[in-house]
């Protein structure tokens, strides 16, 4: 009748599952040690010590790779090495946060120190998979549950090391970032400043490419940035006919092929009307509020991909959007 796919409803029902399932924990009484099983302190014990096992150390910035800090002739570091300087440090200071928490939790399981509102907060929220709320304060929008929280945050930690100490990637990992808006602007920055452009005549032309995974990809651009690591939701991709499709059935989510963006100036662009302009989010609420540099905490930009030969219309119906991450 409204014109949704059949997934449409497979979602409406994931997303009541999971409010009655919210509801149904919010009333739970807390959990006790029964018959053979492990008490509370054990449980929350375990994921702490698996947890602080698992984390990884500050990203050092000691023998970095000139290519990711090099230089433009005005001496000034190029801009995607001052944008990655600045998640550096983002992602330190999460470091820091997450592991002198989990040592904190550990000594008060113990007995050792005072359990604090905020480390009972955090006790409670390993028992029910939530990241805890001293992590989500100082961390980027993310609705996994806990143990893929950690594992996210390990891999983002990991791709910010490989790209301070072997050099810049032939496609950037967006998903990894704090803040991707900047990241796209950086991009853009050192084409203006290359060709000695205005930024504000500039736009990211968006060429969506045949190569499912980074590892395909012969060498760098000359020109631009390749991204990777993106979701779609609400549609398929044709990759033989590079647009759009129709979602197979009960499949909600299609990882996308590696994107081109390629700074072009905006009077040279055409529209003929064969694109949709899909947007890309951090999460899958699709909602934001506009942060203190007046971009949104959850918009990122759009992403101008062919559309086949339905209408830009037809995909607005069914809601096609991408997203940086899913919720598992």
């Amino acid at each position: 009748v409204f014109g949704l796919h059949s997934n449409a409803l497979i979602t409406a029902q994931i997303n009541q599952a999971k409010k009655l399932l919210e509801a149904i924990v919010s009333v739970q009484p807390q959990l006790s040690a029964g018959d053979g099983g492990l008490a509370p302190e054990e449980i929350v014990s375990n994921m702490v010590s698996e947890f602080t096992s698992r984390m990884p150390d500050v990203i050092s910035t000691a023998n970095r790779h000139e290519l990711s800090f090099a230089k433009e002739e005005s001496g000034r570091t190029i801009s995607l090495g001052v944008f990655l300087a600045q998640e550096i440090d983002r992602f330190n200071l999460l470091v820091g946060v997450v592991k002198a928490s989990l040592a904190a939790l550990a000594k008060a399981i113990k007995g050792l120190i005072v359990m604090s509102s905020d480390l009972e907060e955090m006790f409670n929220s390993f028992l029910i998979q939530r990241v805890p709320a001293k992590w989500t304060a100082v961390a980027y929008p993310c609705l996994k549950p806990l143990n893929s929280w950690v594992s996210d945050f390990i891999q983002r930690v990991d791709f910010m090391n490989s790209w301070a100490h072997d050099g810049p990637p032939t496609s950037f990992w967006l998903p990894a970032f704090f803040f991707p808006q900047g990241f796209m602007t950086a991009g853009m920055q050192m084409h203006a400043r290359a060709h000695k452009i205005p930024i504000d005549s500039l736009m990211f032309e968006t060429n969506v490419l045949t190569y499912p995974t980074p590892d395909d990809l012969p060498e760098p651009p000359e020109t631009g940035v390749n991204i990777h690591g993106l979701f779609l939701q609400g549609a398929g991709w044709d990759l033989d006919g590079a647009c759009l499709q129709e979602s197979a059935a009960a499949v909600l989510f299609i990882p996308l092929p590696v994107i081109s963006l390629r700074p072009v100036l905006c009077a040279d662009v055409e529209d003929n009307g064969s694109k949709y302009s899909c947007p890309l989010y951090k999460t899958s609420v699709r909602a934001g509020t506009l942060s203190t540099t007046g971009h949104s905490t959850n918009f990122i930009m759009y992403l101008s991909v062919n559309r086949s030969s339905e209408a830009a219309a037809h995909w607005v119906r069914r809601g096609v959007a991408s997203l940086c991450m899913l919720d598992d």
